[in-house]
């Protein structure tokens, strides 16, 4: 069967007209560049606080993470350039540690 490319382009045109052609869905518009409850983050620091202590406790850090403190390191070393973000005027990007932490979770 042959497409009539034409016949096609006018048929669409007077759907268009007669207003049986659906508007595309528009996305809504962005209320916050950076959701207030992220923006605390810069301030309250509980990932670094939370990081910081499960690192003294191997048994705990084990049960979260299912590696030891020695193999985290190890994988973050590796992949520390690849997941790290640049910093800049408008932001601060997460940590490679919070990224790979949320990447296991």
């Amino acid at each position: 069967m042959e497409i009539n490319h034409e016949r096609l382009v006018q048929v669409l045109c007077v759907a268009e007209a007669l207003g049986v052609l659906q508007d595309p869905v528009q996305r809504p518009r962005r209320q916050h560049w950076v959701h207030p409850m992220n923006d605390e983050r810069k301030t309250s620091r509980r990932f670094s606080k939370f990081y910081n202590d499960i690192r003294l406790y191997e048994e705990k850090f084990f049960l979260y993470y299912r590696m030891s403190v020695k193999s985290f390191d190890e994988l973050l070393k590796k992949v520390r350039d690849d997941i790290s973000k640049r910093h800049t005027p408008w932001r601060n990007p997460l940590s490679a540690e919070e990224r790979l932490t949320i990447t296991l979770r």
